[in-house]
């Protein structure tokens, strides 16, 4: 018999509005804490709509923390998430409206304080896979010490949706797979399940097929473990289906290419 999985801190009044939609939350017992908040700590529990996301329980693959694309008032937990707990790089497999995802980046001018931190955007470039890679670095005004980060926004990829070709994806594949894993890679959407359940079901798939994980051939399984630790991971059939898409043509390349 399953238990059910709790959601209680999601719903305190006063972390309601910090989640974009109403009925996309984390279980408590994968939901990112953060050491402080906007509001008063004893209140909100240090709250993020944001989960942490294993693969497998040993350290070999890529971890990853799963969050909605942030709101206005929840930029500075963002950015404390970020710093906090030391992620090397946030993947965006959305764009920037107001709908789906507010603003969290300087774009305009290349700096801005968010609360306690200071972000600055160092180097932009646009890649020939229309990926916007960004070097980020991120200050906390109190300490001065600064956390460097990559930002890699794939703005095409559509909502419910998938790309048209796999090669954008397997790109960031590319660009995040040399990274150590000790620390979690941050990686949103609008909802935070759909397109970024995809991204990690594939990133971490391919990671584990080369090391020889012969369980990584179950990607149903993995998507049910993903789902065990914030709900809806990957949501629609199509995206299912993109999964095994761009593992086969990645493991492809690879074989080509004599690794």
């Amino acid at each position: 018999m399953r238990l059910t999985k709790k959601i209680t801190v999601a719903h305190y009044p006063v972390n309601r509005e910090k989640n974009r939609y109403i009925d996309i939350l984390p279980f408590d017992d994968t939901r990112v804490q953060l050491k402080s908040s906007t509001a008063s700590q004893t209140s909100n529990n240090g709250y993020i709509n944001a989960s942490f996301i294993k693969a497998t329980e040993d350290n070999r693959v890529a971890t990853f923390i799963s969050t909605q694309g942030p709101l206005v008032k929840t930029f500075e937990d963002f950015w404390e998430m970020v710093y906090q707990y030391q992620c090397p790089a946030i993947v965006m497999v959305t764009q920037f409206d107001s709908f789906k995802c507010d603003k969290y980046l300087p774009l305009r001018n290349g700096r801005r304080a968010y609360g306690k931190y200071d972000v600055q955007i160092v180097k932009t470039r646009l890649d020939n896979h229309q990926l916007w890679l960004r070097k980020v670095q991120v200050e906390n005004k109190e300490s001065g010490k600064v956390h460097s980060v990559l930002h890699i926004e794939y703005p095409d990829w559509p909502d419910h949706g998938v790309p048209t070709n796999t090669d954008a994806v397997r790109q960031i594949w590319k660009r995040l797979h040399h990274i150590p894993t000790e620390h979690p890679i941050v990686v949103h959407c609008s909802a935070g399940i759909g397109r970024t359940g995809t991204y990690i079901t594939i990133h971490t798939t391919i990671e584990r097929i080369l090391l020889g994980d012969k369980r990584s051939y179950d990607i149903v399984e993995t998507v049910k473990n993903f789902r065990s630790q914030r709900p809806g991971m990957v949501q629609t059939e199509q995206q299912y289906k993109f999964c095994y898409r761009v593992i086969a043509d990645e493991l492809k390349d690879l074989l080509n290419s004599g690794h």
